[in-house]
């Protein structure tokens, strides 16, 4: 399935090998490669795609992350949009590491701003706790100290940066090995000793919400 990425688009289904889209006559092909295949979730800031890099020889999977935020307010637009660019620099600049998505691609088509990472095949810690049901402590603990590694890192950086929105639905089990992947640097910040030490800023999802 071909999946349209135009927000205004009524049936954004189509046909595997469509180019432009049935319903609202939009491209299907972003930056004439990236093919969206089905919608994987929307968060704060965007949405996120399946998709597939048709310009590469193997065609890998990809994620096209899309800036998508719906409050009309422009200060809140501004900072939204912001912290979107924010996360495309923080992956361009924290490189490849095994448990963070690569950024592939970065770039703006008629204004609208999109990034594209690296799919990470596997489930996120939220679905697997529909599945399999409230973790116990030994398995709580392997989770921590899965995730110690990556906070390690990016503590570690210069300046360090901090996620400020861990929680279960961003951090995915990788199918091949069971390794631990945070995903959505949305909410990301660069640290300097004199942000650390103001309070009252509200940060990341509300359930799993921390101030600074």
């Amino acid at each position: 399935m071909s999946y349209c990425i135009n927000p205004a688009c009524p049936a954004p289904e189509n046909s595997p090998s469509t180019n432009f889209c049935m319903s609202c006559g939009a491209k299907i092909l972003l930056k004439d490669r990236y093919r969206a295949l089905k919608l994987l979730g929307q968060g704060g800031f965007g949405k996120t795609f399946k998709a597939v890099d048709e310009d590469q020889p193997r065609q890998p999977l990809c994620v096209i992350k899309q800036f998508a935020f719906n409050n009309n307010d422009p200060d809140t637009r501004q900072i939204a949009l912001k912290l979107f660019y924010e996360e495309a620099q923080h992956l361009e600049t924290l490189g490849n590491h095994g448990q963070i998505p690569e950024l592939l691609a970065y770039f703006d088509v008629d204004g609208q701003p999109y990034l594209v990472q690296q799919f990470i095949d596997g489930q996120d810690l939220e679905q697997e706790l529909a599945t399999a049901g409230t973790f116990n402590q030994t398995k709580i603990r392997e989770l921590l100290e899965s995730l110690l590694p990556v906070l390690d890192f990016l503590h570690h950086q210069s300046p360090p940066v901090i996620h400020r929105d861990i929680k279960p639905a961003n951090i995915i089990r990788r199918r091949s090995d069971g390794g631990l992947v945070l995903v959505d640097f949305g909410a990301a910040k660069q640290a300097t000793q004199s942000m650390l030490a103001k309070t009252g800023t509200a940060i990341g999802s509300s359930e799993h919400m921390m101030t600074n």
